[in-house]
């Protein structure tokens, strides 16, 4: 393999697979970098055996060639070379896995592992297929992936519940992301054409929902789906991650939902956010719990400490179908469901102060959060 390629394209390219690499793995081949020198492109692969991605740059091919590299190593010394030169990079003449690469007056030389001891990169297979805007894609991802499980026992809520569901529209769909770990859920829905009119759900698994994450924020160009019994494949141009999906069946979020609950609480949500952040500040570590004393249009909130130390704060508030309710919630739940919302005010519906809670986004109907309160 000889090849040479522009520093910039090459770094962006093996920045991308840095996150994912397993560098702990009993296989070291999982903490390497697959380098496929091909046509007029240098391709770079990357798995943990769970997730894999597979991303390109420009290159010019002088000997076409394979070989696996150490991905951070490579990816430090990459970036420590001069922006905007060309890097050189060539196997060993004798024969053996190493690379010498060149850029400037700079040289290294890497070792490095066969390329046939790389696992083959899996594919996703059959016709479920569609396009999403990335925006919209990742705003789902952002509303909801802070609400999946970390318990390693509950495979199931390890993971986003990504679902596909036919309207009386003609090829429209609508697209549901869920997530819970029990104590919470986060539930977003919105609209999109087109989707299939097959019905279908999948468990993404929380380390691929990360990497999806990653890729939809570095471009907004729209990304292309496929989803089979196994895999879920996402691609774009010059990138694809395919991710082996949760198996499991994800609980029945429809039942989680309250339904009819006479007490409706209107808060302005900056505000709310702003005192529960600073209730955050004191909350006990563990229980992150805050008391919230509603009585004539007011709210009180406290919160204390094993060390007796205490905070306090007041505000105005909306409480219908009620004069006075005491209720407490997980301070960090509560402040990332309302960072996430986009509306003005925040609608508290509930029945007491033991059953779950639904919280709704009035800008964003689509867009539903449960909790469940937590001794007053």
């Amino acid at each position: 393999m000889e090849i040479q390629l522009a520093r910039n394209p090459f770094l962006k390219a093996l920045n991308r697979i840095q996150s994912l690499v397993d560098r702990n793995s009993t296989r070291p081949i999982l903490g390497n970098a697959h380098l496929l020198a091909q046509g007029d492109h240098l391709q770079i692969e990357a798995t943990n055996a769970e997730v894999s991605l597979r991303t390109r740059c420009e290159a010019e091919i002088i000997e076409p060639g394979a070989i696996t590299l150490n991905a951070k190593t490579l990816y430090e010394v990459v970036a420590e070379l001069p922006e905007g030169e060309l890097v050189q990079m060539r196997s060993d003449p004798g024969g053996r896995d190493r690379v010498r690469l060149h850029c400037g007056r700079a040289k290294f030389e890497l070792a490095g592992l066969p390329s046939d001891q790389f696992p083959e990169i899996p594919q996703a297979d059959g016709d479920y297929r569609f396009t999403l805007d990335a925006g919209l894609f990742s705003e789902m991802l952002n509303k909801t992936h802070f609400a999946m499980s970390t318990d390693e026992t509950r495979y199931a809520l390890n993971g986003l519940f990504f679902q596909v569901s036919p309207s009386e529209v003609e090829e429209e769909g609508l697209l549901r992301v869920v997530a819970t770990d029990s104590h919470r859920l986060a539930l977003v829905q919105r609209y999109v054409a087109p989707l299939p009119r097959e019905e279908r759900g999948v468990i993404i698994p929380r380390k691929a929902v990360q990497e999806i994450r990653r890729l939809l924020e570095e471009e907004a160009l729209p990304v292309e789906l496929i989803v089979d019994a196994n895999y879920i494949q996402l691609v774009r141009p010059e990138v694809m991650l395919v991710a082996k999906l949760v198996e499991g069946r994800f609980p029945d979020y429809r039942r989680v939902i309250p339904q009819g609950h006479p007490l409706h609480l209107t808060v302005n949500r900056a505000q709310l956010l702003g005192v529960v952040r600073r209730m955050s500040a004191l909350s006990h570590e563990k229980s992150r719990g805050i008391r919230l004393e509603i009585e004539g249009g007011q709210m009180r909130f406290n919160t204390d400490t094993p060390e007796q130390e205490l905070a306090e704060e007041e505000m105005q508030v909306t409480l219908e179908g009620g004069d006075t309710l005491t209720v407490g919630f997980n301070a960090r739940y509560l402040r990332e469901f309302l960072s996430v919302m986009e509306g003005e005010d925040v609608i508290f519906f509930m029945r007491n102060n033991e059953l779950p809670v639904l919280l709704s986004d009035p800008a964003q109907l689509g867009t539903q959060f449960v909790l469940m309160p937590m001794s007053a």
